[in-house]
Order: C-alpha cells, then sequence, then structure tokens
C-alpha cells in the first residue's frame, strides 16, 4: 500500500457569520480544476471552479451556494494562500502613459499583490441587514450568492431584479410579528416588493450597494518615471490568479 501523505489544517472565521471552520490546503487534483477554469473567459465556470475546490478542501460540511460573495472570496483567497504562496503577480494598466517609449499610449506596471494582506471591509459604517420601511415593519434581507449577484449586476430588466431582490429577503417583522420569507411564495414577496414607495425601495437597494467587499490594498509604482498610486484590488476576478 502506498503512503498517505498527512496534509496541515487551518482555521478561518467566517466574516458574513463570525464562525470558525478548518480546511486544508488544496491538492494536485484541486489545482488541475483551477487550471481549467483558468483558461476559460466564463465567469460562470471560474466561480463554480473556486466552489469545487472550497468544497473539497474545507473540513467540516458547510453549504457552499448558501454563503456569501465576500465569505467565498474570503475562504478561496485564504485556500489559494496556504496552498500555492500568499504573493500574486498582477499588472496594472496606465492610461495614455506619456513616458511610453513609441510615446503617449497605454503601459502595462507590474505590480504584487500579498494574499496575506486581504480582509473583508464594510463599506459602509452604516451597514446593516435590517432594512426599515416604516415605525412598525422592517425587512431582514440576506447576503446574495454569486449567481445572485451576478443576476442584480447584469440584468437590466425591472422584474428579473426585484424577483432576485425577493429570494434575498429572510422574513419581514411587523411590531412584534415575525414573518419568513420562506412561508410566502416568491409572487407574494414579488407584491410586497412593488408596493413600497420609491424611499423605501432605494434603502433595500442600499443594503446592496454597502455590503461588505474583500479587498487588498497595493501600490503601484513606475521605476521609468515615477508614477505612484495607491489602490484597492477586489473581486473574485482580480484574486483568481
Amino acid at each position: 500500500m502506498l503512503p498517505k501523505i498527512d496534509t496541515p489544517t487551518y482555521e478561518i472565521t467566517l466574516p458574513s457569520t463570525g464562525k470558525k471552520t478548518r480546511f486544508r490546503p488544496f491538492l494536485v487534483k484541486e489545482e488541475k480544476i483551477l487550471l481549467m477554469a483558468q483558461q476559460g473567459e466564463d465567469l460562470d465556470e471560474k466561480i463554480n471552479a473556486i466552489k469545487q475546490i472550497i468544497r473539497n478542501c474545507l473540513i467540516e460540511d458547510i453549504d457552499i451556494d448558501a454563503l456569501a460573495t465576500f465569505d467565498i472570496e474570503y475562504l478561496f483567497v485564504n485556500l489559494r494562500s496556504k496552498s500555492v504562496g500568499n504573493i500574486i503577480n498582477l499588472t496594472y494598466k496606465r492610461k495614455e502613459c506619456p513616458n511610453k517609449d513609441d510615446g503617449a499610449g497605454d503601459c502595462d506596471l507590474p505590480f504584487t499583490m500579498d494574499l496575506e494582506n486581504v480582509k473583508v471591509e464594510e463599506t459602509d459604517q452604516g451597514h446593516s441587514t435590517n432594512v426599515q420601511i416604516t415605525d412598525r415593519i422592517s425587512i431582514v434581507m440576506k447576503y446574495p450568492d454569486f449567481n445572485v449577484l451576478n443576476k442584480i449586476l447584469l440584468s437590466e430588466n425591472y422584474d428579473d431584479i426585484v424577483e432576485v431582490i425577493a429570494t434575498c429577503i429572510e422574513y419581514i417583522t411587523e411590531d412584534n410579528e415575525v414573518l419568513n420569507a420562506s412561508d410566502y411564495t416568491i409572487e407574494e414577496i414579488i407584491e410586497f416588493i412593488e408596493n413600497l414607495t420609491q424611499t423605501q425601495f432605494a434603502s433595500i437597494n442600499d443594503f446592496f450597494e454597502t455590503m461588505p467587499e474583500t479587498n487588498c490594498a497595493v501600490n503601484i509604482r513606475c521605476r521609468q518615471c515615477e508614477f505612484k498610486k495607491e489602490m484597492k484590488v477586489s473581486g473574485v476576478a482580480d484574486f483568481f490568479s
């Protein structure tokens, strides 16, 4: 019988819930999944690859599809850091660089990102999953997963957007009564949303716009012209490297 190689495990805290879980680094079989997805241009394929790798590497049984987008990004970043290394080489495209050798034009500036510095930050200090609609009625939202978030970002159809938002309502409270959204049909939840005022609907929209995000502060510098820029890298497309 061939020897079985022990792999280390690491503890991580899920940003959305504060719950701790453990994971192992990804192995050659997970690296294969990653490389195959990297060769394609389809973002959905990359997201599915990330989810599959996380499922394989988590020690505890967690519903990956129910996790918030920033949970999945944070898990993957830590997996990648412990499995391959914490340094990623990226490129910043400077538009209309005046110091380009062949005249003004786009210039590619290489820089590195340390995954150990990646963190989940709230984009707004007033962000809350509780959305106050009236003095008596409030909505408790749940964070969308990648598939739901993509529908919100890509859809230009009002009905589709309302339907997606409806799937992110966890429950509605009226005075002391708690109405669980799962006890109602999606059509009933949509009807509730469509009867909101524009101001009330905007409050729900604020929830999505101020959600926490996974990011990493980086410094970019051109040694030729001393161009400097500080920025934050965020999103699965940037971390998928």
